[in-house]
């Protein structure tokens, strides 16, 4: 009788042992080169709209991620054969002054679902003091190729990318795609995946994917650690189903544009309609909800008529009102680096030409 091994719990890393914990996943990295990973963040404060256009949904991405500050993060590194190696969930301290720009119901949200948002903020890790994502950036890099996974990835790509770059991101729908490749290189999102599996689609969230694909979960949901678990999880259990990722290479749910050249996709399989109410489709995030998670696991709102108010921070203002440009300062990143200088926006090794 084989023995079934249950995937390990998320590490959980503060500012005490985040230098043990980056050592650790460093070791592991050697062969364990997939990675999927998940963010949580204070919600959106700029909302899109039914109608909304390509370039009018990243203009929202842009001042969302611009403008809040990421929460955690969490990678679960795996290999091809699905065998998983370990998972990491990093808090970091930034988010929860006063003046943090946030969606108040998505704070509540995560509250509901487990999140000590306090203990993050007293015991987390400074990720600009640390140079956290310059450092594992260097350590992807180290590795001669790496992939990366997630579900319904813009917005976790985003904050990376806004964090690389001092706080900024490119100015256009096309750029940014352009730029997850140069920084990324191979990426996958299991929600496009889905969409091409007989019985699935893009409508579905991540939990209720993963109970279709009788994955159990480890872990909490919206917990960074344990999604990035999932996703690996069902990444694995999708390529099982159709091994002929071809299709869904370098296309990310919500960006709407093929970001390398592949095979020509297969058709979807035809699937019985889809209430107005869950439509999404590759082209853009259409109908987002005033809460937090982008995805079909918990009921939501949908914006589809402009409304003349809307809450940011807490109060009602305008709905043409939009926060100032930055909330906050990146400070300056520096991180030792043992090799080629690590520079993410050119020569990445781990870029496709």
């Amino acid at each position: 009788m084989n023995e079934i091994h249950q995937p390990p719990m998320a590490r959980r890393v503060w500012r005490s042992n985040v230098d043990d914990e980056m050592a650790r996943m460093k070791l592991c990295l050697k062969s364990f080169p997939l990675i999927a990973f998940d963010t949580e963040y204070p919600g959106m404060i700029i909302p899109t709209f039914i109608d909304s256009s390509d370039e009018e949904w990243f203009i929202a991405l842009k001042g969302n991620v611009e403008n809040t500050k990421l929460i955690q993060c969490g990678f679960t590194l795996f290999n091809s054969k699905g065998e998983i190696g370990g998972t990491w969930e990093f808090n970091f301290s930034n988010f929860g002054d006063p003046s943090d720009s946030r969606n108040d119901a998505s704070i509540e949200f995560l509250r509901r679902h487990g999140l000590d948002l306090q203990r993050i903020r007293d015991h987390g890790i400074d990720m600009f003091g640390y140079a956290f994502f310059p450092k594992l950036m260097a350590m992807f890099r180290s590795q001669r190729l790496v992939e990366f996974i997630t579900f319904q990835g813009a917005y976790d790509f985003a904050y990376l990318l806004c964090i690389l770059n001092n706080g900024k991101l490119p100015d256009t729908h096309g750029e940014f795609a352009l730029e997850v490749v140069k920084v990324f290189g191979l990426v996958y999102d299991t929600k496009v995946m889905a969409g091409y599996c007989h019985g699935l689609g893009e409508h579905l969230g991540l939990s209720k994917l993963a109970q279709l694909l009788n994955i159990t979960r480890v872990g909490r949901a919206h917990h960074a650690g344990s999604d990035s678990l999932v996703t690996a999880l069902v990444f694995t259990k999708l390529k099982q189903v159709n091994d002929d990722t071809r299709y869904a290479k370098g296309l990310i749910y919500g960006i709407g544009k093929r970001m390398l050249h592949t095979a020509p996709a297969p058709a979807p399989a035809p699937e019985p309609p889809i209430p107005l109410m869950c439509q999404q489709n590759l082209a853009s995030y259409l109908m987002y909800h005033n809460g937090y998670v982008p995805n079909y696991d918990q009921p939501q709102v949908y914006y589809v008529n402009y409304a003349p108010w809307r809450y940011h921070n807490g109060e009602l203002v305008p709905f043409n009102y939009h926060p100032p440009s930055s909330t906050f300062t990146y400070p300056s990143q520096t991180v030792e680096y043992h090799g080629p200088p690590p520079n993410f926006y050119n020569n990445n090794p781990c870029a496709i030409e």
